[in-house]
């Protein structure tokens, strides 16, 4: 009688051994699965803005040029063509 009781304890604590950690590995495994999702995001999150920023120094440098060409134009327009 005593040797089945000792031997339902011993597979309990086995069962319940087992079942923790099963549970702990899944565990670490889902929270390198969602590590990985939130570094993935943050890195497309970034890719998009270094774009966003590339592309307004693209324009910038367009805008910057048709700023001073507008600027030589109304220069040349108010000073050279008066005969002062």
């Amino acid at each position: 009688m005593e040797l089945t009781i000792i031997i339902s304890i011993v597979s309990i604590t086995i069962a319940i051994a087992t079942f923790v950690l099963n549970r702990k590995d899944k565990a670490v495994k889902d929270a390198k699965e969602t590590n990985l999702e939130l570094i993935n995001y943050r890195l497309n999150e970034l890719d998009k803005n270094v774009q966003k920023i590339l592309d307004k120094l693209e324009n910038y440098e367009s805008e910057v040029d048709d700023k001073i060409q507008k600027a030589i134009k109304q220069h040349i327009e108010i000073y050279h063509s008066k005969g002062n």
